[in-house]
């Protein structure tokens, strides 16, 4: 290695040998709680700048853990925030003990120096690093704490769940073929794959680990916490893991897109921390797998995308080839062995051979969309072929579903299966309830064709909701299975579901209770009532109300709502207390505030009393409080704030619309235009045959819901802060 490599690794504070790292950092200013414990079990250290939106979900999820606020010691690091972040932490050390509060004095330009001053202020037995956007769920710092104090091992790892929009799905797997968890397992034992995840996201940390071998974060922007994590994993040499979610990351649309950030600094910081790994820890395995994983991420932010700000041209490859050769000189081994696709390896080889030409030709054609790419069958896999023999064709790992049976011993699923690695199980999974997923072998029918089967009963005990079928390979790589020739059993009533082009299997919820919200009997509606499914041998779901009716899938769809597990405790007669309500126009009689995801005090609109409204859906945020649909925006449940309206009320036309005869609006039950400022009176709302909302004139036609056309002008009827379309309606009524 250079000398000036090693210069670098000295600037950044890489060397476990030298404590200049402490002195380095700015000084801080400390707010905590009246009560400390001075010996918690756990510290978890939050590196914040600028997570406003995030910190209450955030804070609550540790101030309510299963192991207990007085057993955590919470520092909370703040780089120079110039958003309301401390105005929304200091409550905390209020409410709560335990909650420390570090304000530097000076922004470091990173997560490193703030995750270095929480470990130079630990006090923990474990030690846990927390993204100031990201959560835990209530018990994952007691089930990480308890599998170390179990185990004895350095590092304890659990599954973390990734949360896009509100939706979730499994980020990171516990990589364990043994139902629950595993202990005193070799860090030589782990398959490649569990490399892809090494952040500080669900692990934990014995603190004497850290502290005796002057564990700390590199000065840089990027590869600080897996050079941390990495250094953490060889010094424990064993780990203990479960395959319980522990952590939820947060990865939502508004959070800003690393694109701009994939530049040479960033790859200069990969890069950097690579070679120092590679001289300065034994040459294992499992060095040799972190080293390529990281090689992965790198060739496709370097070489396969264009939208970077690094570029994507003959100079740019030439220059990410001529650093990965001064960075990486001493490479002692092929990462082709461990490369997860044939595209890594052809790009490697284009390097190594110093092709750049050739590299971006294969680039160029790689990137192009599917449909414009020949697919081929060759030698029993598929693969993509290019116009240009000199070119490479392209391994495309597949698996189609072909049969579904179902008999008296259970549900079976046949696929073909057009991977080179042989497939280990077969993994059911609910992204909404992914502590209930499934696992189950493939047995080998034919030179391609496998079966997966699962019992009457092992479905009966799934919770509610569509089980995407993952299969996973000895590597424990894994892949979904595509509709094929499944496509037949994938309509509106089936078992089996579409869901984005993959195999889904779909499981109706039938315990707890339905609010009967719309289109139903009247009888129903506004109640909560319990609805028997049964599956029939075609694979078709039957619906039952209590009284022996029988229901289609899209009634069932869209006329119930059901109602999370957390409401379970509640019988049918507190529920309908509590949370009776069914589609129709409503007056506000208490002022209410409308919902806005990730909403601060400043943004907050608040809706007068007075105010009318059409409420058509009900939906659950991600802490399962119920929230109104309607047609000024969605707000929290409240029972006594809204009046329904049953005598006519009068609306404004925004824009020329028509009423219709019939609730399926055509051409040929179109009865009267309006003019743009129009008014006229509705007397109810009602719903079409695909279930979109109407309003009902006083005459008995139908008109469109759609506050874009339609205001309501009942006194009262505007926000603090109106939308553009209460805006007009109150500009035309004033003319």
């Amino acid at each position: 290695m250079k000398n000036n490599k090693n210069l670098e690794y000295e600037e950044f504070h890489y060397s476990l040998n030298d404590m200049s790292w402490k002195t380095a950092l700015p000084t801080v200013t400390k707010t905590s709680s009246e009560k400390i414990t001075e010996n918690p079990k756990v510290s978890v250290i939050i590196a914040n700048y600028n997570n406003a939106p995030y910190l209450e979900r955030m804070m609550n999820s540790l101030v309510h853990q299963t192991l207990g606020i007085e057993n955590i010691q919470v520092l909370f690091v703040d780089d120079r925030s110039t958003d309301k972040s401390l105005e929304l932490i200091k409550p905390y050390c209020l409410s709560y003990p335990n909650i420390e509060i570090y304000l530097l004095d000076k922004n470091t330009g990173g997560a490193h120096g703030p995750r270095n001053v929480g470990l130079l202020h630990a006090r923990g037995d474990y030690l846990v690093i927390l993204d100031a956007d990201d959560w835990y769920a209530t018990d994952g710092l007691e089930n990480l704490y308890q599998l170390l104090e179990k185990s004895g091992d350095g590092m304890a790892f659990g599954g973390v769940a990734r949360s896009k929009n509100g939706q979730l799905d499994l980020l990171s797997r516990a990589y364990i073929d043994v139902d629950n968890e595993i202990m005193n397992r070799p860090i030589s034992d782990l398959p490649y794959d569990f490399y892809n995840w090494l952040g500080p996201q669900g692990n934990m940390v014995r603190h004497s680990l850290v502290k005796e071998n002057n564990l700390h974060f590199i000065d840089q922007r990027v590869a600080d916490d897996v050079t941390f994590f990495y250094q953490a994993l060889q010094l424990s040499q064993t780990i203990s893991q479960t395959q319980k979610i522990t952590t939820y990351v947060n990865r939502d649309d508004d959070n800003i897109s690393l694109s701009k950030n994939i530049n040479e600094t960033f790859l200069l910081g990969w890069l950097r921390s690579l070679g120092y790994m590679l001289t300065n820890y034994p040459d294992t395995e499992s060095l040799q797998k972190f080293i390529t994983r990281r090689l992965e991420w790198l060739l496709v932010d370097f070489t396969l995308r264009w939208d970077t700000k690094y570029g994507l041209s003959l100079t740019s490859l030439r220059h990410f080839r001529e650093l990965l050769v001064e960075y990486l000189p001493d490479l002692t081994f092929n990462p082709e062995k461990y490369f997860s696709l044939d595209i890594y390896s052809y790009i490697w080889q284009f390097l190594q051979a110093k092709e750049d030409e050739k590299l971006l030709k294969f680039v160029a054609w790689h990137t192009l969309p599917s449909i414009d790419k020949q697919l081929k069958k060759i030698d029993k896999l598929y693969y993509f072929v290019p116009e240009d023999k000199n070119l490479p064709s392209v391994n495309l790992p597949l698996i189609k579903g072909k049969k579904l049976l179902i008999d008296d011993k259970g549900i079976k699923i046949q696929f073909d299966y057009y991977i080179a690695e042989k497939p280990d199980y077969i993994e059911f999974r609910n992204d909404s309830a992914l502590d209930t997923s499934l696992r189950k072998k493939a047995h080998k029918l034919s030179e391609v064709s496998y079966e997966t089967q699962m019992t009457h009963a092992e479905y009966e005990q799934l919770k509610a909701g569509d089980y995407k079928v993952h299969v996973v390979l000895e590597n424990q790589t894994e892949y979904l299975i595509a509709i094929d020739q499944l496509q037949t059993y994938c309509g509106a009533d089936t078992l089996l579901s579409d869901r984005e082009r993959v195999l889904a299997l779909h499981k109706i919820a039938d315990t707890g209770f339905y609010l009967v919200f719309k289109k139903l009997d009247p009888t129903y509606l506004g109640k909560f009532i319990k609805v028997l499914s049964t599956l029939d041998e075609n694979g078709d779901f039957i619906f039952e109300l209590p009284h022996g009716e029988k229901i289609s899938r899209e009634e069932y769809n869209n006329s119930l709502i059901a109602f999370p597990q957390t409401y379970d405790s509640l019988s049918e007669s507190e529920l309908s207390q509590k949370y009776s309500c069914q589609a129709g126009i409503y007056r506000l009689v208490k002022e209410m505030t409308l919902h806005q995801e990730n909403e601060t005090t400043d943004n907050k609109l608040t809706l007068k009393i007075g105010t009318v409204l059409t409420v058509t859906h009900v939906r659950f945020d991600t802490n399962d409080e119920m929230l109104l649909v309607t047609s000024l925006g969605q707000v929290k449940f409240e029972a006594n704030a809204l009046e329904a309206i049953t005598e006519p009320v009068e609306v404004v036309a925004l824009k020329n619309i028509y009423s219709y005869s019939e609730a399926d609006f055509s051409k040929e039950a179109k009865k009267k235009h309006y003019l743009q400022g129009t008014t006229l009176k509705v007397s109810k709302l009602d719903f079409s045959k695909s279930y979109r909302p109407r309003l009902v004139t006083e005459e008995g036609n139908y008109i469109t819901e759609n506050p874009k056309f339609i205001a309501f002008t009942a006194n009262g009827n505007t926000a603090t802060k109106p939308s553009i379309w209460q805006v007009i309606a109150q500009n035309r009524r004033l003319k």
